[in-house]
């Protein structure tokens, strides 16, 4: 049996979904079980849960409830609390489930650093067993921790994006 491998996509910049989406077509192509859990994202609209939602061998959920307020501190951070909680417990199922070879924890980065959920269950998760399964982690900010636990960690360095000239979000491109 494979060690367990944890690979991380952190940065700036676009590609970090991306890459990791990526990493599940090739997954998917070897016939691994793949389980999709996404972070504050809640739109289904996006291409790739239209093509890999598709697919029987993965299982996709959103934990999400879209774009945090600007201050911390109000009442409708706890839905986002309540729903990112939720979406870190169906996580930790998955990291113990032998149902999947494969977890994606898409912007979980970005819900451990606006303080949606705790770091320390998710790290006692991924040091629980050596099992094979692949865990891809995705978003800005990644905390110390998980880079140090990560055997593989790519940050994404942005050096021009078309949104700053005034070009919008595409389909195919950015979702």
């Amino acid at each position: 049996m494979n060690k367990r491998r944890i690979l991380l996509f952190t940065g700036n910049a676009k590609g970090k979904s991306t890459a990791a989406f990526g990493m599940l077509a090739r997954a998917l192509g070897h016939g691994m079980r793949a389980r999709v859990i996404q972070f504050v994202k809640s739109d289904d609209s996006v291409g790739e849960q239209h093509y890999f939602g598709k697919d029987e061998g993965v299982t996709w959920d959103h934990y999400g409830k879209g774009f945090l307020p600007r201050d911390t501190a109000s009442p409708a951070m706890e839905e986002h609390r309540e729903a990112a909680a939720e979406g870190l417990n169906a996580a930790l199922d998955a990291l113990a489930s032998d149902l999947f070879d494969f977890v994606l924890l898409d912007e979980i980065c970005f819900a451990l650093g606006a303080g949606l959920v705790p770091l320390g269950p998710l790290l006692e998760a991924l040091n629980a067993r050596q099992d094979g399964k692949i865990v891809v982690l995705t978003g800005r900010n990644a905390p110390e921790a998980l880079i140090d636990i990560a055997d593989t960690v790519t940050e994404m360095t942005m050096i021009k994006h078309a949104y700053e000239t005034g070009i919008p979000a595409q389909k195919g491109v950015e979702y």
